[in-house]
């Protein structure tokens, strides 16, 4: 360690952090390094600290101009709380730190060369998701099996590039022979990042069968919980499923039950309701009485007639092709591909209905993880679900909309030992269950500039990251703090632009003001305004 390389010494040692003062003589941050400019301190650098044999690596946190006593005088020097985050033995780097540095222990800045033993240690797997933000020459190595294998947030205001960052991400292990990646996509957005290389499935022109949906997904689309007759509802309901499944499927009779993916007949459902609602009971010489569950299904069975008769839910209930249980299996082959070779198969989801997302996301969600649940071979067909827009569908509360956030968290609960992984995007961290956010292991942040988001991400993060933190709203545009255990240590990182891009770069309105490139003709939206079509 050459001596001039020393910037200061250990003021003060916390478990995990460490107060540097640095020397008198540095009145500067500014200093030459081989005709280099660099800036002592910056926010995310880093420092070394030898300690006998071992190199201590630290990451700056804060650093501010203070007066501290030396020699029972009060004198001004720059303090630097520095964040310890890993060793280096031998030349080779490990993750966290055994020993700790003691107090007056001299403190050295770093070059590119000098950390080149800590950024290559997940070089071997050639997975880099971009170059370090302070090192230019420097990548950014995962381990991509504790990345892809554990769960990821990407998380970042609108604007700040998240739709760029998954691409580019996904984009590099897209044309792996066995990649299993399904994206439940809101907005259509990804369709231009992958085109020719993946499965595009538009959900509202793909029939999605309702006999596909468990339990508490009918119940969540069908039921009104206020209704004070919901619990008869609820228990009338499931019985005629049962026996419906039971009667459509007579050679799995003795296995089904109210959740097992059969064919059952939705209007022979309505039918019986509407019999039991309207149902009178002939007494001996006396007028016609109401049946016991007379008039208790009338709300019921407004909900149901509202789905049943809206074209926009026809892709649910009016079905032409996936009318017999088999047909579950094509339907699983069309989201896989022949044999799982898919490899990126984009749920588009622009064209459903606002308010059944959430059920359409449980129901698809539930269908990957029960699909591997039940796959003696899960572990060589791993699969990751990616939840754009998460806030909209997994909110951390919200007592109408509890399916799709039940099976989501489900999933970051168990699902790594069936062999799916979760990626959750969101522009609104602090809206998105707690429970699911909690099981993420891998953080991708961009740039984040609500006050309440930013308490949130700093809460999720260990104590003495909370100075890290603190850059997120000066982040540029794709460029993200990325924390985790598929990483040697948290960096800044400048992601990689993606080849294609997503389709969800801002509107230039200020050019399209000026000229216009195709002029809007009101009749021919208004027409697909009626007829339902996006496209």
């Amino acid at each position: 360690m050459f001596e001039q390389k020393r910037i200061g010494m250990v003021w003060g040692v916390k478990a995990g952090m460490l107060s540097v003062v640095l020397d008198e003589e540095i009145t500067s941050l500014k200093r030459e390094v081989n005709g280099k400019e660099i800036i002592l301190g910056q926010i995310g650098s880093y420092v070394l600290v030898p300690v006998g044999k071992l190199i201590i690596v630290a990451m700056v946190g804060e650093i501010e101009k203070m007066d501290i006593p030396i020699n029972g005088k009060d004198v001004q020097r720059y303090v630097m709380r520095v964040i310890l985050v890993g060793t280096v033995k031998a030349g080779r780097y490990e993750r966290g730190v055994s020993v700790l540095p003691p107090v007056d222990a001299p403190v050295y800045y770093t070059e590119d060369a000098d950390l080149s033993a800590v950024f290559s240690i997940f070089q071997k797997f050639g997975y880099s998701i971009g170059a370090l933000s302070l090192f230019e020459k420097e990548r950014a190595f995962l381990d991509p099996n504790r990345f892809f294998g554990k769960h990821i947030a990407v998380l970042g205001s609108s604007g700040s590039g998240k739709s760029c960052t998954v691409a580019s991400m996904l984009q590099k292990v897209s044309d792996f022979p066995d990649t299993n990646i399904i994206m439940l996509d809101l907005h259509n957005e990804y369709k231009k990042a992958f085109e020719g290389s993946s499965n595009h499935l538009p959900v509202a022109e793909l029939e999605l069968p309702y006999w596909f949906m468990n339990f508490e997904e009918i119940r969540e689309m069908f039921i009104d919980e206020r209704d004070e007759n919901a619990a008869t509802q609820i228990t009338v309901l499931k019985d005629l499923i049962v026996a419906s499944k039971k009667g459509k499927n007579p050679d799995l009779a003795e296995f089904i039950t109210v959740d097992t993916p059969v064919y059952y007949d939705i209007s022979e459902i309505k039918a019986k309701i509407q019999f039991l609602d309207t149902e009178k009971i002939s007494g001996l010489g006396s007028a016609p009485k109401e049946g016991p569950l007379y008039g208790k299904f009338s709300r019921f069975i407004v909900r149901l007639d509202s789905r049943l008769n809206d074209s926009r839910y026809a892709f649910m209930f009016k079905l032409r092709k996936y009318v017999s249980t088999d047909t579950i299996k094509e339907f699983l082959q069309k989201v896989y591909g022949a044999e799982g070779s898919a490899k990126v198969t984009i749920m588009d989801l622009s064209g459903v209905p606002f308010d059944i997302v959430n059920t359409i996301v449980s129901l698809l969600a539930r269908m990957v993880f029960d699909f591997n649940f039940w796959n003696q071979n899960r572990r060589e067909f791993p699969v990751l679900l990616v939840f754009e827009e998460a806030h909209n569908y997994l909110p951390a509360g919200g007592e109408g909309t509890k399916a799709a956030r039940r099976t989501v968290e489900r999933i970051a609960k168990e699902g790594r030992k069936y062999g799916v992984s979760c990626m959750i995007v969101s522009q609104r961290p602090a809206e998105v269950s707690e429970t699911i956010l909690s099981q993420c292991t891998n953080f991708i942040i961009l740039r984040i500039t609500n006050p309440i988001d930013q308490g949130y991400i700093k809460g999720l993060m260990p104590d003495n990251f909370a100075g890290v933190a603190e850059i997120l709203p000066s982040l540029r545009q794709g460029e993200a703090l990325v924390v985790g255990d598929a990483i040697s240590m948290p960096l800044r990182v400048q992601v990689d632009f993606p080849n294609p891009e997503p389709e969800s770069g801002d509107i230039r309105f200020f050019d399209k003001w000026k000229q216009s490139g195709v002029k809007t003709s009101v009749s021919e939206v208004v027409d697909r305004w009626w007829k339902q079509e996006r496209t």
